[in-house]
């Protein structure tokens, strides 16, 4: 029997407490989440998370506001839709081949910290099903809706610290991202991520951090955003720096964007554009050697 469950976990400078006293689900803190738990109380919490189970998924009052693509990967199987209320907001996923859970849908407000997440399971499904609180889908969309109520973004890129300083590098999926932060990383640089990056916005500078991924773990970490390189594959390295308009429409299409209505994706144009004029942006040719880290490096000596 599983009893009463609570943890809290610190993930880009917010406070997540996951609670559910429901003896069907077992939630599974030594998964994606384990090096981003903490000690905390639910008084502190940005967002609080809580978990059932439910036999049936009612949004008979809901109006269907968004309907995700359906996604097919080497995990799961899955199809996804936002609903509205007013301001009150529901995502459900609804999943083709999960071995134990049919779907699974979460409920929260607009500007509230609440969040109500219901499991619907599979009619052979009689035992504790053991649960990563972010579940993949639902855990990257409650990542990319409930950050950008904290000025934050969702951007598909590596990064990397070095010198004290964030460096993002993003571009067309198989650009080299991975393989420019495996390139620093031989360099002596820390890798803060390969794939997914949260962005957020503060007063005087832009916070740049790791995030909980669906299948592997890693230690939270976070940095001081200071370029931005924009990657290209060329016969010979080159750096052009980016400026004004040019710099923001070429970053602006490597966000995170799977919005559901047009407040959500104004909000999201105005905060990706003070990030972009708080950092330096850049265009970046390279091979796949370290040549590219030590001319970006030179870099600093001229600026």
């Amino acid at each position: 029997m599983v009893g009463e469950q609570c943890f809290s976990a610190q993930i880009a400078d917010l406070h997540f407490t996951f609670q559910c006293q429901d003896s069907r689900i077992f939630l599974d803190r030594q998964g994606s989440i384990q090096a981003y738990c903490i000690d905390g109380d639910v008084e502190n919490s940005d967002y609080l998370f809580s978990y059932a189970v439910r036999s049936v998924i009612d949004l008979f009052d809901y109006q269907l506001t968004f309907r995700g693509e359906p996604i097919s990967n080497d995990f799961l199987n899955y199809s996804w839709y936002v609903y509205t209320l007013g301001e009150k907001v529901a995502i459900r996923v609804e999943f083709k081949d999960h071995s134990e859970i049919k779907s699974v849908l979460a409920e929260f407000e607009k500007g509230k910290t609440q969040v109500k997440i219901s499991l619907v399971l599979k009619t052979d499904c009689h035992k504790a099903v053991r649960l990563d609180p972010l579940m993949h889908p639902l855990g990257s969309l409650l990542m990319l809706y409930l950050v950008q109520e904290k000025q934050g973004l969702l951007i598909h890129a590596s990064a990397i610290e070095d010198g004290g300083q964030g460096i993002l590098f993003t571009g067309v999926s198989g650009i080299g991202k991975s393989t420019m932060a495996r390139l620093w990383g031989e360099c002596g640089a820390c890798v803060l991520n390969d794939d997914r990056l949260v962005l957020r916005l503060f007063d005087r500078e832009v916070r740049l951090y790791n995030n909980p991924m669906p299948y592997y773990k890693q230690a939270p970490k976070q940095s001081i955003l200071k370029k931005i390189f924009l990657l290209k594959q060329s016969p010979l390295n080159y750096i052009q720096p980016l400026k004004g308009v040019q710099a923001y429409s070429r970053v602006l299409g490597n966000f995170i964007q799977q919005f559901y209505e047009p407040a959500m994706v104004k909000k999201h144009l105005d905060i990706a554009e003070e990030i972009i004029a708080k950092v330096a942006v850049y265009e970046v040719g390279f091979k796949p050697d370290t040549d590219i880290v030590r001319m970006m490096r030179e870099m600093d000596r001229y600026e």
